[in-house]
């Protein structure tokens, strides 16, 4: 009888934890308009990952369409800096390339922590962008920036 309770009991729990997950994976993220990086039509393009560590910036995908992107930026805890090198918090902004080669910034999360994750949902439109850590600190008197140190990757919107 004790065995049939636990095999019971063992189903049960599998099948909410099935449940709860298949739930998360459907859902998507209210503010992305869209389901985990699928293109919903509509000009929702759905949602990217994007990694944040010392010294990248690491998209799931580099390009995608216009219309609303939702980005999902994660300092990821495996990626933290030892505190002597610095970059124990960054910044992801994306920024729009002008025709003079200048970026100018369409929106950004700042102060991300090891472990932090924040979404940001901008309406891109065609263009070129870059997604960029522009976060300076300075350590040891010298100042470190980030961007500088290879934090920038180009990202495509056609």
């Amino acid at each position: 009888m004790a065995l049939k309770r636990s095999s019971v009991f063992l189903i049960a729990i599998s099948l909410l934890v099935g449940g709860t997950l298949l739930f998360s994976a459907c859902a998507g993220t209210a503010a992305g308009g869209g389901m985990g990086g699928m293109d919903m039509g509509g000009g929702s393009t759905g949602s990217i990952k994007v990694n944040v560590m010392n010294w990248a910036v690491k998209p799931t995908k580099t390009s995608t369409k216009a219309g609303l992107v939702t980005f999902h930026v994660m300092y990821d805890m495996g990626h933290m800096g030892a505190m002597t090198e610095g970059g124990n918090v960054h910044d992801m902004q994306v920024a729009r390339k002008n025709a003079d080669g200048t970026f100018e910034i369409v929106g950004q999360v700042q102060g991300l922590h090891m472990g932090d994750a924040r979404d940001l949902t901008l309406d891109l439109t065609a263009g070129d962008y870059e997604l960029q850590c522009n976060h300076t600190e300075e350590l040891n008197g010298q100042v470190i920036a980030h961007y500088v140190k290879g934090m920038h990757t180009p990202f495509k919107v056609s």
